[in-house]
Order: C-alpha cells, then structure tokens, then sequence
C-alpha cells in the first residue's frame, strides 16, 4: 500500500486531509511534533466539546461531535484510551494509546494532579472546546484533587461519602457552572462556602444527607430557573421567604421549585396571597402577580411545589408525576 507523504504536501492540500481524518486520529496525529499540532490546532472539525468523568483511579475524556450528537444515547460514540507516563512526546501530553471514543487516564494518589491536569488542558489548548458535562464520582478520590478547569456547562456530583469541606468548597466556588449543578452525595453538617458563587441556571441537592447545608440564607442566595432539594432542614417560613421575594419582584426566568423536608411544611399559609387571585385548582393553589404571571403552589406535610408557568398551556404528554 502506498503512503502520502502527509507532511511534504502544500499546506492547502493537508487542510484538506485533515479536515476529512476523525478527532482520535487528529490527537493521535498532534502528539507527533510541534508542527503537527500547530496544523490539529488550525484544522475544523464537527467536535462540540468534552464530556469527563472522575473516579478513583481514572479519568475518561469523551468526545462529543455535532454528528455523534443524535446516535450518542445508543452508540457511545468515539473512544480513546491513554494512559499517563512521566513523559510521552515532545508536547508533553500524559497519554499514550487509543481506543473508540473515551480517553482513560489512570492515576494514582501521587500522579492524580499532573494526569488530570495535562490531559484536560492538553485537549483544550488543541481544540479550543468547552467542556460540556462532568460526572464526579469523588468516592476513595486521592487527594488533594485538582479538578482541572475552571468553567463547564453541566456537573453531576454522586458518590456514597462525603467529599472533604476544601475540595467540595474549591469544586463549587471555582468552577463556573453555567446551567446544571447536581449534588447527590453526602455533605458534611459543617460545610459552608461563598453562596455568591452559586450561579447555576438548574440546581439540584438530593441525597439523604446532602441537604441540611441549604439553610434559609443559602436558599435566598439561589438565582435559579430550577431548584430540587430533598432532606432539607427548610420549614415553611424558609419557603414563604423565597416565595414572597418572587412574588414582589418582577423576575421572569425562575420556573420551578421542589422542597422535600425532614422537618415539615404544615402552618405554610398562602391566604394573603390567593385570596383575590386564587383560581381553581384541585392539586393546588394558583396565584397571578400583579404582573399577569401566574404560578401554582402545592404542598403536603414534607412537600412543597412550586412553578411558574411562563407558558401557560405546557405540552406534558410522557412526562411523570412524582410528588
């Protein structure tokens, strides 16, 4: 079989080639020297961004494409597998071998901060991408642990032990999180941070004991179109506090609210509220503010619901009741 000698040809006609070679072979093609990775950097591609998770002892890189988008669910996607080294090529990227779509970095507690480190910005500085979701699974996570960048658009935290107080602290604090924070892992009763930094569009706090760190002052601090919280320490007046802050204010973004309570709702009172802009409701009481927005509340012992319907006649076929 004959081989194009790639790097002889007018920089044009490897324009051409590179655009038309998938995103494994690109990263596999940047590690070869200094020149090959100024023509992977300079060369478009269908990739969107990167999705990464962390355990214990590996972190996985997948690559997400506009066309892998759609089949992603049922096929995966591309793979890739490197694994870190002290020192693989001359762009001193911690990987070596590929495979399908994920890169595997694997570390230990003494390489943990050098392998996520290198890996992540190594791809960044090559695509010039966002990182799209991150999975967090901190679970027996050598520490300290260095998280690797500083801004996505989704982070998911689950794991069955609580992460220590500074690295929690350092994750939310640090990490700009643009639409979707999930934290399903335990949180130690003493944890506290900067509730300034709590910026996300969509958050979620729902592990069994996850939730007693949301007290009034951090609930009031949330800016969120969406908020699920479960086991929390929160009553009814913690609730009315939020609600009659929306309910005076002329915020157009914030959608909907679910509190579930170790404590209880019961005494949650809305007469003051509804009793000139109540409509009928068999699941609950509907108030209109002084504006035309209209939202529904909804609670039981342990339970409060509350949205605000921006379009007032929502498409809810397939979707599941679960309060």
């Amino acid at each position: 079989m004959s081989v194009i000698p790639l790097f002889k040809l007018p920089v044009l006609c490897i324009d051409k080639v590179l655009i038309n070679i998938d995103i494994l072979s690109l990263v596999s093609l940047s590690l070869i020297s200094k020149r090959s990775k100024r023509l992977v950097r300079t060369t478009k591609t269908s990739l969107t961004g990167f999705n990464i998770k962390f355990y214990k002892d590996v972190t996985e890189v997948q690559f997400i494409t506009s066309e892998k988008k759609e089949e992603k669910e049922s096929s995966g996607g591309q793979v890739m597998e490197m694994r870190y080294t002290r020192c693989v090529c001359s762009s001193r990227c911690p990987f070596f071998s590929f495979k399908d779509d994920v890169i595997h970095s694997y570390h230990s507690a003494d390489d943990i901060q050098q392998s996520v480190k290198l890996g992540v910005e190594y791809l960044r500085d090559l695509f010039a991408k966002p990182i799209l979701e991150v999975f967090l699974f901190p679970d027996d996570i050598p520490y300290p642990f260095y998280i690797g960048f500083k801004e996505c658009n989704n982070l998911y935290m689950k794991g069955e032990k609580p992460m220590r107080n500074e690295d929690l602290k350092n994750v939310l604090e640090n990490v700009l999180i643009k639409r979707v924070c999930i934290i399903q892992l335990p949180v130690n009763a003493d944890f506290k941070c900067n509730n300034n930094a709590l910026k996300f569009n969509e958050f979620s706090s729902l592990s069994n004991a996850c939730g007693h760190w949301i007290t009034r002052e951090v609930l009031l601090s949330l800016k969120c179109s969406r908020i699920h919280l479960h086991h929390t320490l929160l009553d009814a007046h913690d609730f009315m506090a939020f609600f009659e802050r929306w309910y005076y204010s002329n915020d157009k973004h914030f959608e909907v609210m679910i509190l579930r309570t170790d404590k209880t709702f019961n005494g949650l009172r809305l007469d003051g509220y509804a009793h000139k802009l109540a409509f009928d409701c068999s699941e609950g009481t509907n108030i209109m503010r002084e504006d035309g927005t209209l939202c529904t509340v909804h609670f039981r012992e342990t339970v409060v619901f509350f949205c605000v319907w921006h379009n007032r006649f929502p498409d809810i076929s397939g979707a599941t009741i679960f309060i």
